[in-house]
């Protein structure tokens, strides 16, 4: 069984600066690596800017997003799902971490184990070796990211907290506006299965439902009813990857009452039915 399951990876050169690259909401971990360039990164309601080498993590469910201030940029970024008892570092913990960024002396001997395993994890995402060399590497990779967590976590509570080197960044004045919506996407992350209207966001929150639909755009690229289909759809995966479920089953289990209407939504999603996505991914 895989110690945990890497939804994506993928290594990135960018030459266009000033230039969003990327970010939005999804529910996995992922690992972001700036290996040359600079950058800002705005995280739930913090900022952060640095130049590379740097690493970020970002917890589930937590909206992001990557500026580009160099004109050149290479990174690479893993998402990760837990699978049993993985251990990571908590969101204080991951605060410290991606505060002391901009301040972080690679060099320094304390990083050495660090250090180590990092370049096990960029040496195998640069050469594309776990989709070029089979399902060993997927597994190599998904122990370097849980070896990683733990000595992040020693690092940050050992040497950041003792000394004091992380501050947290003040939220822009932006995402502090969407810092308060984002109790309405635990709210949908939570409570996927039932049915959601705008109206009961509106309710919840206090906005006008045309505000909800901005914020949720800005954050997520989608309106609410999207993200909350993205949710359902993305649960659909996990369900059809235990093969435990029928069809059937798996629609009523997130919210899908009618099968047939289950099928069109992820066929719109994946492109193909929920049958044939199972025969490939199982």
């Amino acid at each position: 069984m895989m110690p945990m399951f890497i939804r994506e990876y993928e290594k990135i050169t960018s030459l266009r600066s000033k230039q969003i690259m990327g970010g939005g909401i999804h529910p996995y971990y992922e690992l972001l690596y700036i290996s040359e360039g600079a950058f800002k990164i705005q995280w739930i309601d913090s900022a952060f800017t640095a130049s590379g080498p740097a690493l970020f993590i970002v917890t589930p469910s937590s909206p992001h997003q990557i500026e580009q201030l160099s004109p050149v940029l290479d990174c690479w970024f893993v998402e990760f799902r837990l699978q049993h008892a993985e251990f990571v570092p908590s969101l204080d913990v991951l605060r410290i971490w991606n505060t002391s960024q901009s301040l972080m002396d690679w060099n320094a001997d304390s990083l050495s184990d660090l250090r180590d395993t990092l370049q096990s994890l960029d040496k195998a995402i640069c050469a594309n070796l776990p989709r070029t060399s089979g399902d060993i590497f997927y597994r190599i990779m998904a122990c370097d990211i849980q070896k990683l967590m733990l000595q992040i976590d020693h690092y940050a509570t050992t040497t950041l907290t003792a000394t004091k080197k992380a501050v947290l960044s003040p939220p822009s004045e932006k995402w502090s506006a969407h810092s308060h919506i984002y109790g309405l996407i635990r709210f949908m992350e939570d409570h996927y299965i039932q049915e959601i209207t705008l109206d009961e966001l509106a309710k919840r929150s206090g906005y006008t439902p045309s505000y909800i639909i901005r914020l949720f755009k800005e954050m997520t690229d989608s309106t609410p009813f999207q993200y909350l289909n993205e949710l359902r759809m993305f649960a659909a995966t996990s369900y059809l990857q235990s093969g435990e479920k029928s069809i059937q089953n798996i629609a009523e289990s997130i919210g899908f009452p009618n099968i047939h209407y289950f099928s069109r939504m992820f066929k719109k999603k994946f492109g193909v039915s929920p049958t044939e996505w199972k025969k490939t991914h199982v």
